[in-house]
């Protein structure tokens, strides 16, 4: 009734509105109704019309923005910045253990939440989208990632886990995606795919380029994998396969019997990286491949990698028979930290006295540390003067220490890498000798003058920051001010302590002699 009242009433003029019957001129509270409603009314257009102005403010200041007249070009740069680098071997590769979470593109959900411009560039740029992993843990993301990337190649990650869901289910999840952009995969990994999976469906991915296997179990048969890709990674396979070796360039194994990978190694002729990794023994009832008995050459081998355990018929064959004439990259690994005494193997000897002389980079992974036998590691390389890098990765304290002391003293007191131009320890421990690396420096600076016009003379530690002692500091910081080209990095990063190295003219250096 009140209501009624009230709107019987003009509020300007406090006038009956026409029509308005005169039991509402009595009630003055009907006025005062009338008068709240206006003024709530009033209220909420001008709270609109402030809204419409701020509004309004906001897009002539975004228009007059620097950002905001980039041309698209450079806008486009600026998005891929903001985009993580995409190493997909890395992630995926020997040296991964877990590839970890989805990497989900939430930073391009968030760009094009600022303005319609962004929206539809960051909709409209397919290359931003190929920054990220088309991963199937999230199916809906995966899509995402396939719609807006448009025809350019994409990387993608297949799960088969068990734990929680058939295999059969998620193939038939997936098998529509696939069948849609099989063609634009071009970096691919599997998690625990079936034998079965992998004939029927790896033929598909016709652009191949890279393939990542991880079985997970030990394979009791032997499978076929129909695929052109020149790269191959694959852990924990324990039986052999085929595929078109002719192809491959690039092959790295883990888990895998050292007599399959002696006869991969021998029947991919074309390789140019190869690498064995936590390689091991067949029982004496399974059967073996066939081991080489004449020498066989790969002639674009670059990267060698094994696992020497010095044990086995497949090492002794891979130790005789194996010829690297274009070897510039050795890796030797020993995961299990045994040190046999490599003195006493002749076949060791004679592999290292034909490794050619384009050797220029050596790689020692996870020895310990034994003067009687470890020495002998660095004697080999006596006969190899072009060696001019050195990295020493999850070897014992004691190793990675003694490392320093073999390269100053050498045989009968000459340095056994006397073109060396890097050494590379990736250790924790922080207990080298300084004094040890003092003097390696020292050594560096006592080289022919055509080295110090080359690449500075640098000592890397990783993941371990030193505690430098000021004597060490202060004659360092003395070689650099002489002109020695020299750099120092503990914790993976530069020493902030020691002045900027730069390179000297062939005047300077003749000045300097």
């Amino acid at each position: 009734m009140t209501d009624n009242l009230a709107t019987s009433w003009c509020p300007y003029c406090l006038q009956t509105k026409p029509g308005a019957t005169s039991a509402t001129l009595s009630l003055g509270d009907a006025i005062e109704d009338a008068l709240d409603a206006e003024i709530q009314r009033t209220e909420n257009l001008i709270s609109s019309l402030i809204l419409k102005r701020t509004r309004l403010y906001r897009k002539r200041n975004e228009i007059r923005a620097p950002i905001y007249s980039l041309p698209t070009e450079i806008l486009t740069l600026i998005f891929k910045f903001a985009c993580p680098p995409l190493d997909f071997p890395r992630k995926y590769g020997l040296d991964s253990r877990d590839p970890g979470k989805v990497a989900y593109p939430h930073i391009l959900s968030v760009l094009t939440t600022v303005s319609a411009r962004w929206h539809n560039l960051i909709l409209s740029t397919p290359s931003l989208w190929t920054s990220f992993v088309a991963d199937d843990r999230d199916i809906k993301a995966m899509k995402t990632l396939f719609s807006r990337a448009g025809s350019l190649p994409v990387s993608a990650s297949l799960y088969f886990p068990t734990e929680w869901a058939p295999n059969d289910r998620h193939a038939a999840v997936l098998a529509p995606i696939l069948k849609d952009h099989a063609s634009q995969i071009y970096m691919l990994h599997v998690y625990m795919p079936s034998p079965t999976w992998l004939k029927e469906h790896i033929p598909d991915f016709v652009n191949l380029d890279y393939l990542f296997l991880r079985s997970g179990r030990r394979e009791g048969k032997s499978f076929l994998i129909e695929s052109s890709c020149t790269r191959l990674v694959m852990t924990d396979y324990s039986r052999c396969f085929s595929l078109s070796w002719s192809k491959i360039e690039v092959l790295h194994l883990e888990h895998t019997p050292d007599d399959f990978c002696l006869e991969l190694l021998q029947k991919c002729t074309h390789l140019i990286e190869y690498r064995a990794r936590c390689t091991w023994a067949l029982d004496e009832e399974e059967t073996r491949p066939q081991l080489p008995s004449s020498p066989f050459v790969l002639p674009r081998l670059k990267l060698f990698e094994w696992n020497l355990s010095l044990e086995g018929d497949a090492e002794c064959a891979m130790l005789q028979y194996t010829r690297l004439p274009a070897l510039q990259t050795l890796v030797l690994v020993n995961e299990s930290f045994r040190a046999s005494d490599m003195t006493s193997l002749p076949l060791v000897s004679a592999f290292f006295e034909r490794l050619p002389p384009t050797l220029s980079a050596v790689e020692i992974r996870g020895f310990a540390f034994h003067p009687e036998s470890q020495s002998s590691i660095f004697s080999y390389f006596l006969n190899l003067p072009n060696i001019e890098s050195l990295t020493v990765r999850k070897c014992s304290g004691d190793f990675a220490d003694h490392v320093f002391s073999i390269l100053v003293v050498g045989n009968q007191g000459m340095p056994v890498f006397p073109k060396l131009k890097s050494i590379h320890i990736d250790s924790s421990n922080g207990g080298l000798d300084q004094a040890k690396i003092l003097q390696t420096f020292r050594r560096s600076c006592s080289q022919p003058s055509e080295l110090l016009l080359g690449s500075p003379f640098r000592i890397e530690i990783t993941r371990h920051k030193m505690n430098w002692m000021p004597e060490f500091k202060e004659e360092l910081v003395r070689m650099v001010e002489k002109g020695y080209r020299l750099e120092l990095w503990d914790n993976s990063k530069p020493v902030d302590w020691l002045p900027r190295t730069v390179k000297l003219s062939q005047g300077a250096v003749r000045q300097m002699e």
